[in-house]
């Protein structure tokens, strides 16, 4: 038993240095995390930036930066050949004040480690990035002419000019944020891009991609792969998608002009609250799930259930021009307010409006024309009332399709930009039981008693219902007038 204490005690002053070092990391992480206000939470609003040190870096007299320290870092001048890097576990912003920087070999600016970076484009300032066509950096990932690996935040009243000469123009392989800004991007691949989330608070962009426009791909971790947009002005020509959600795509507000895309918006879910959206589509405008073209958001991730898959419009303006279906779930598609419009496909392979589990119409305003092959009507568990017209006729571009009431007031209207067929038409002002009067280019071709929650008047195909199924034909009206 002795011989046991001692041994105790032998290893005692080993105890002590172990418990030692242990409290001196314990205090070496308290202090890392809390000094100069180090957060990880994606909110410039949440560092105080003047506890930061200051520096005001003239890039054409000192060439290349390494930044290690957090810090508030202005950058002035050109760089001809090089970029700024940042590396630290700290949190820094960069502010551009009339900044060109050009790299041959790699990024113009790239975010190799950081707790948060903000770029902030000063006021008055018209900064320009630009990338090389090839890169000589060994990590595969970095791809973009501003490029970060960690939190993201893009912020001010300047203008930002980004070629993206690789492949990307901006990416965050964490979660990107812009607050406000001007940008303008031209891009061999994506524009903007944020692995796990994209939120856009307001900004002017300009964007010409050769893939997605706007997109955050993350299908591997639950609650990432989402965008955001609630404020700010889109012109968008993209070769391939022009906003892309992995999982949620959600739209609040802002002014939307997809003016050239292989379809519009993609998501597995996707929610419009709000704003004007304007969007022209080879394919798909709105996608819920993803369409034929192999670059579906969530087939290779997702159950294939179409209880995975919605599209949710509450609000905003919405106009779409598809070659393919104009707005298309692979699961629910449900209307609660808001103003939409389609010219969809003259193609009867495809639909104004498609749903693999059926369209609920609940409120708001929709003209949806398109061919009369797939049409698809609302279904009897809406609350709102609809009306399917099929024509005897397919009238060509520059039609003007009107609704009115039975004493003449208008209800809908719209002058179509492509042939079409078939006509799904909505509105509030409905009601059972009343008589409405469908005119084309100002003459009456038929008027309309509502029987129930959707009226099919025509002799035209078969309507169809969810999944492609022929729908119920209980209600449905030929017309009383003749097709001018």
């Amino acid at each position: 038993m002795q011989k046991s204490k001692k041994t105790s005690k032998k290893y005692l002053p080993y105890l002590f240095i172990f418990l030692a070092l242990i409290a001196v990391v314990a205090v070496g992480i308290f202090f890392a995390k809390n000094n100069n206000n180090n957060s990880t939470n994606i909110n410039d609003s949440a560092v105080d930036w003047s506890t930061f040190d200051e520096k005001i870096i003239n890039l054409s007299s000192s060439g290349s930066q390494k930044l290690t320290s957090p810090g508030v870092y202005t950058l002035t001048g050109t760089l001809e050949d090089g970029m700024i890097e940042v590396f630290t576990s700290g949190t820094v912003k960069l502010i551009l004040d009339n900044v060109t920087i050009k790299n041959s070999n790699g990024p113009a600016i790239l975010v190799s480690e950081s707790e948060l970076v903000v770029i902030e484009t000063k006021e008055n300032s018209t900064n320009y990035l630009s990338d090389s066509a090839k890169y000589s950096v060994s990590d595969e990932d970095i791809c973009a002419t501003l490029f970060s690996k960690d939190d993201l935040v893009l912020e001010g009243s300047g203008k930002l000019f980004i070629t993206g000469n690789y492949e990307d123009g901006i990416v965050s392989k964490d979660d990107l944020k812009i607050n406000s800004g001007s940008y303008e991007l031209d891009t061999k691949d994506e524009g903007i891009r944020g692995r796990d989330s994209v939120e856009i608070l307001g900004g002017e962009f300009i964007i010409n991609s050769g893939g997605d426009a706007v997109k955050s791909n993350n299908s591997e971790e639950i609650g990432k792969g989402t965008v955001s947009i609630s404020d700010g002005t889109f012109s968008i020509s993209a070769g391939d998608d022009g906003i892309h959600a992995e999982t949620n795509l959600e739209i609040n507000g802002g002014t939307i002009d997809i003016e050239k895309s292989y379809e519009g918006l993609e998501g597995a879910n996707i929610s419009i609250n709000g704003g004007d959206i304007k969007i022209n589509a080879s394919d798909d405008g709105i996608n819920a799930a993803g369409g034929n073209d192999g670059s579906s958001p969530n087939m290779r991730n997702y159950n294939s259930s179409s209880s995975n898959y919605s599209i949710v419009i509450g609000g905003g303006n919405i106009y779409v021009n598809s070659l393919g279906d104009g707005i298309d779930s692979n699961g629910s598609l449900v209307i609660n307010g808001g103003e939409v419009v389609v010219d969809g496909p003259a193609n009867s392979a495809n639909g104004a409006l498609d749903s693999e589990t059926g369209i609920v119409y609940n409120g708001g305003t929709v003209i949806a024309l398109g061919a009369s092959g797939m049409a698809t009507a609302p279904d009897e568990s809406s609350n709102g009332y609809s009306i399917s017209a099929f024509f005897d006729t397919t009238y060509s571009a520059g039609t003007k399709i009107s609704v009115k009431g039975a004493s003449g007031n208008l209800i809908l209207s719209h002058v179509s930009s492509k042939t079409f067929s078939h006509a799904s038409l909505s509105s509030e002002q409905f009601k059972e039981g009343q008589t409405y009067i469908i005119y084309i280019n100002e003459a009456e071709v038929s008027s309309i008693t509502l029987t129930g929650k959707t009226t099919r008047i025509g002799s035209g195909a078969q309507m169809m219902g969810p999944g492609g199924a022929p729908a119920q034909k209980e209600g449905n009206q030929r017309f009383e007038g003749k097709n001018p």
